[in-house]
């Protein structure tokens, strides 16, 4: 990774959409998901977010909302991937996850059209 790296960093979960088949967008983790995606300098991610206990709900909820994964990653264009080495969530393992971003200032979106899209806010 070089230092001209928009991804390099910790950035804060302000929102994730889910689109189901027919398009329509949902907030599966509340109005006010929790979480944060690091990309540090050496070339690693990890990524953790899910439902805020300020949302509301029983904490058994909160719990089983979490997904969380990490691996090396790479950036190409617009793109970048992450080679999942460990996830709580199955079909991650051993994938490699790709996700279209675009980073304005210390705002970020990433995601997959059509399936979902996060608003992250850089804090370091």
């Amino acid at each position: 990774m070089t230092s001209t790296n928009p991804l390099i960093g910790t950035w804060r979960v302000v929102s994730f959409t889910r689109f189901n088949k027919e398009g329509v967008a949902g907030q599966p983790l509340g109005a006010h998901p929790s979480g944060y995606a690091v990309f540090d300098a050496t070339g690693h991610a990890f990524i953790q977010l899910g439902r805020s206990p300020n949302d509301g709900g029983f904490p058994d909820e909160i719990a089983k909302s979490l997904m969380c994964y990490f691996g090396p990653y790479s950036i190409s264009g617009d793109k970048v991937r992450v080679t999942v080495e460990a996830s709580n969530m199955a079909d991650y393992l051993g994938s490699v996850q790709e996700r279209n971003f675009e980073v304005s200032g210390d705002a970020m979106t990433i995601g997959t059209p059509g399936k979902y899209q996060a608003k992250l806010q850089r804090v370091t």
